[in-house]
């Protein structure tokens, strides 16, 4: 399944569930004719929808209205790929989704701009360390990944340790 695909989605769900906009009572009868018309599959059940049900489709919709034709169509194929995917790949995506969610601000920009870094690279470079990296066993990739932390959190100490040396001459100067 194409990383892009999982990113806009995980993209779309933020920008549907972080919506600001506060939502009155949104009963089916309190709803627009132009809201009404476009969640008409949803009107049998919209009042026993929970609130913030109602809250993050009507949000989804104010924001589905602002996309641009090209974005509609581009959101609706990748709608169908969603569908077509299996239950497993789809609940192992909303868990990735939710880990995401619960991160910091700075590892999630983090990650966002290691993701623009990544797609900046040439396909061919792209081919290259996603078959080194398909290759690695479980273990292996998990001894990566903790050497990754292990050395960040080195850095982190020896950035704060200089930071403390410098602090230290200004205070006896």
């Amino acid at each position: 399944m194409n990383n892009r695909f999982v990113i806009v989605l995980i993209a779309l769900v933020v920008a549907l569930t972080t919506s600001n906009g506060v939502l009155a009572n949104s009963q089916w009868n309190d709803l627009t004719e132009k809201q009404q018309t476009f969640l008409s599959p949803y009107q049998a059940q919209w009042n026993q929808f929970p609130e913030n049900k109602r809250n993050n489709i009507l949000k989804g919709l104010s924001q589905w209205q602002t996309l641009k034709p090209s974005e509609k169509k581009l959101a609706m194929q990748r709608f169908k790929e969603w569908k077509k995917m299996p239950t497993k790949r789809q609940n192992n995506i909303r868990s990735q989704f939710k880990s995401f969610s619960d991160m910091k601000p700075n590892l999630q920009n983090k990650i966002r701009n290691n993701y623009r870094k990544f797609n900046k690279l040439s396909p061919e470079r792209k081919k290259q360390l996603k078959r080194r990296w398909n290759k690695l066993s479980a273990a292996q990739k998990r001894n990566i990944l903790k050497k990754r932390n292990l050395a960040k959190k080195l850095n982190q100490r020896q950035r704060k340790l200089i930071q403390q040396k410098r602090n230290n001459r200004k205070n006896r100067n």
